[in-house]
């Protein structure tokens, strides 16, 4: 049977967002089911019953008692989803979601820390040091090199159309490292659902005097949301039909988060525009049990009553997660931060640790490009996202390099899509060329 017809429109939100706004999918006349409801598919209806919207909060709780709320919840949420499991893997890192919830586990819960790197950096070493603080084993599991270039058709038939497939970090040989754990354990969602990642009226700017704040700005632009206008590389009529889509369900959010629509645009839907939930669908195809405390539709529907003036400064996360993590809790994090200081102090010794690292970065790397050495990359992720600017043509066969030529010529420019498929040619981001290498490996041979 032949794939349905391709949808332009959401192709071209795809190559600029990552996502395909709801409810459409990459394919025409293919609907994503309404979330928050019971649908019911028959051979001659679909039915949708929604039991659940995550409204606006109105209660006005204490910082304190938010933060005793979500400590609650996230623990109850694990010690449910790891009841009777006896090999349990946490993914864990340099930064402070992992640290939260494996603070949480009752000291008779025996579980390995497994951190994934492209070698032994400062990543490893800071999680190596908040893992003795908070008593627990910990393993190092080396990313191969050119791990997000490797099987991106696989990958992408893994986990469907809508989500981009350079997230996909549990997979292949790294997956493998987990052996048969019968419990996968991580921290997805925290910094979107209890920081200030997607408050739009967040005051951020790291070297600002001061800590972060929440401003009275009012923004109208959907917080992660590229605007389809501004991408010249795209058809100006196609481009115009994406930001329809978006702003219609901006419209949507607006009935029921009149205030922080712009926020959550990311969010509800989360499973089509989330960028990064690819990361969560990778690990759940694989087949053992998962358990994402910040992902559980009871936190969910916690955040989504929370006020945004709890989540800038990393207040709640604060005061939910500092106490428990202990010594890990005045260890410095991947970005600097000390988990348990807010405020001025946090934000200084924040600004500092970034300095004197950056600082120390370059001299490294100079050095060891004077004896030819690569350098290193420090972070939790590769630097090797996939680009494929040289040779994206040779990736693909001929009946699917001809389709995509196709899809190309409908949703940009005359100019770049004459350039598209040329080594290093056209305007177009990298990421549009990996993206559309992606739904290309979703078309039929």
């Amino acid at each position: 049977m032949e794939d349905p017809r391709l949808d332009p429109v959401s192709v071209a939100d795809f190559l600029l967002n990552g996502t395909v706004c709801y409810p459409f999918t990459l394919f025409s006349g293919v609907y994503a089911a309404p979330p928050g409801a019971v649908t019911d598919v028959t051979p001659d209806d679909i039915q949708s019953e929604v039991y659940y919207r995550p409204d606006e909060g109105e209660d006005g709780a204490p910082l304190q008692m938010w933060g005793m709320r979500l400590r609650e919840q996230v623990q109850k949420v694990l010690l449910v989803g790891l009841e009777g499991k006896r090999n349990i893997k946490v993914l864990f890192s340099g930064g402070e979601d992992s640290r939260a919830v494996v603070s949480l586990l009752p000291p008779d819960v025996e579980c390995e820390l497994v951190t994934f790197s492209d070698g032994y950096n400062r990543e490893v070493k800071l999680a190596e040091r908040a893992a003795r603080a908070l008593g627990r084993p910990l393993r190092f599991v080396r990313r191969p090199e050119g791990f997000y270039r490797q099987d991106i058709r696989a990958r992408a038939r893994l986990i469907g159309g809508v989500s981009d497939v350079r997230h996909t970090h549990v997979y292949g040989v790294l997956a493998d490292s987990l052996g048969d754990a019968d419990a996968i354990v991580g921290g997805f969602m925290s910094d979107s659902l209890f920081k200030s990642m997607l408050v739009a009226n967040a005051s951020r700017t790291l070297r600002r005097i001061g800590p972060e704040t929440l401003t009275s700005d009012f923004s109208t632009t959907p917080v992660g949301i590229a605007d389809a206008k501004q991408a010249r590389w795209l058809d100006p009529e196609v481009a115009s039909c994406v930001v329809e889509r978006r702003n219609r369900h901006q419209d949507l959010l607006a009935e029921f988060r009149p205030r922080s629509a712009v926020n959550w645009h990311w969010l509800w839907p989360v499973g089509c525009h989330h960028e990064q939930f690819a990361h969560y669908l990778a690990v759940q195809n694989l087949g053992r049990t998962v358990v994402e405390p910040f992902l559980s539709p009871q936190v969910y529907a916690l955040a989504a009553s929370m006020p945004d003036e709890v989540r800038v400064d990393r207040k709640v996360f604060r005061a939910a997660f500092g106490s428990p993590m202990g010594r890990a809790g005045w260890l410095p994090t991947s970005s600097g931060r000390i988990p348990r200081l807010g405020g001025y102090a946090g934000h200084y010794v924040e600004l500092g640790t970034v300095v004197y690292r950056r600082a120390g970065d370059r001299a490294a790397n100079l050095a060891a490009r004077i004896v030819g050495r690569k350098p290193i990359n420090q972070g939790a992720w590769s630097g090797d996202y996939g680009a494929f600017r040289n040779g994206l043509a040779g990736e693909l066969s001929g009946n699917q390099f001809e389709r995509a030529r196709e899809l190309v010529n409908a949703i940009l420019t005359a100019k770049e899509a004459n350039a598209f498929f040329k080594p290093g040619g056209g305007d177009a981001p990298d990421l549009a060329r990996n993206r559309l290498l992606q739904v290309a490996y979703l078309m039929d041979e």
